[in-house]
């Protein structure tokens, strides 16, 4: 809400300025025409008049244009949060930057691609952001992109620790759309500090269909991400460069269904869903994801608890065990009355 106010504050300086320097450039004008006896030098005088308020008007307008393009190009960050997680998409980033459980960010970077009709691939960028609640404790962000075979919604939710996202192209053309989207993922699990130390496994989609998996794990945390597109085709591909990679960069325009990626290094990955879409159908793309329970310091505090009862028992059990060996058996002594009385 204060960028808008900056701009509303700009545009009402810049009229109250207008305003004031037009009337006092007429009024001296006025009393210029006024004195003037000379039919040539009064004529000079309107037209000086006339256009001393064609430039101010011209510099107000550009005035508006600008305090325009400052709106339109500002960044913006849209978060969304539910119970102790937040997720976020940067408009400056033109993707996803923000997935926290706990206050660790688990995420640097989604970003989406396309390919329409063969054409290069591009990041996808100028999306229509919208934010807003699911279910009864579930938040979501849509962003929207267009291209030139159709529109690009691309929505990730956030119910507690699951995440779920779900992406889709719409063909809004008279023919059929030959499309490849590109999905990069970049999360660095347990924190920026626990950059260098990632490993990614991906298992590539079933022959007959389903989800190709990608297993991440790093700096204490694991991941489990799946990625479908029913009725068409889905890839996948990690590299251990930490930055995008392939088709991300222009090289190659689908990704090698690697089965393995980097270990202990700055692993990020990809998916590409692909196929040709009917005038006005759709490809539809689901994905899931969930990060596992953090142990709650009270249950850590039960094990440690019982690991210490029972090594002292282990330890007690063993000091009884070397006396008995060290004593011997034990004699018992005759009983000097009963040997007597016989």
């Amino acid at each position: 809400m204060s960028r808008f106010h900056n701009i509303k504050v700009l545009l009402f300086l810049s009229n109250s300025l207008t305003k004031y320097v037009l009337t006092l450039d007429f009024n001296k004008r006025i009393k210029e025409f006024r004195k003037s006896t000379n039919l040539s030098n009064a004529m000079k005088i309107l037209k000086t008049l006339f256009a001393g308020r064609f430039r101010w008007c011209r510099a107000v307008l550009s005035v508006f244009i600008l305090a325009g393009l400052v709106v339109k190009s500002e960044a913006a960050i849209y978060t969304v949060n539910s119970g102790s997680y937040s997720a976020a998409y940067d408009t400056s980033q033109n993707g996803y930057t923000l997935w926290s459980g706990g206050a660790v960010n688990q995420l640097a970077l989604q970003s989406l691609y396309a390919s329409i009709n063969g054409g290069p691939v591009g990041l996808l960028t100028g999306a229509i952001v919208n934010t807003g609640s699911s279910g009864f404790s579930g938040k979501y962000i849509t962003a929207t992109y267009s291209t030139a075979a159709g529109s690009i919604a691309d929505t990730l939710t956030i119910n507690g620790s699951t995440l779920s996202e779900s992406i889709q192209f719409a063909n809004l053309t008279a023919s059929t759309a030959n499309v490849s989207i590109f999905q990069y993922s970049d999360f660095i699990l347990g924190g920026s500090g626990a950059a260098g130390n990632q490993t990614v496994n991906l298992t590539p989609a079933p022959v007959s269909g389903g989800y190709a998996v990608a297993n991440q794990s790093g700096g204490g945390y694991a991941l489990t991400w799946q990625g479908d597109a029913p009725g068409f085709t889905t890839l996948v591909q990690a590299n251990s460069g930490g930055a995008p990679f392939g088709a991300f960069i222009g090289l190659g325009s689908d990704l090698n269904n690697s089965t393995l990626a980097a270990v202990n290094t700055q692993a990020v990955f990809g998916y590409e869903f692909s196929g040709s879409v009917l005038s006005s159908g759709l490809l539809s793309i689901s994905e899931t994801s969930s990060f596992p329970v953090v142990p709650e310091p009270s249950s850590l505090a039960l094990v440690s608890a019982g690991m210490c009862v029972l090594a002292l028992a282990i330890r007690r059990w063993r000091n009884q065990e070397c006396s008995s060996i060290m004593l011997g058996p034990v004699k018992i002594a005759p009983n000097n009355k009963q040997s007597e009385n016989l």
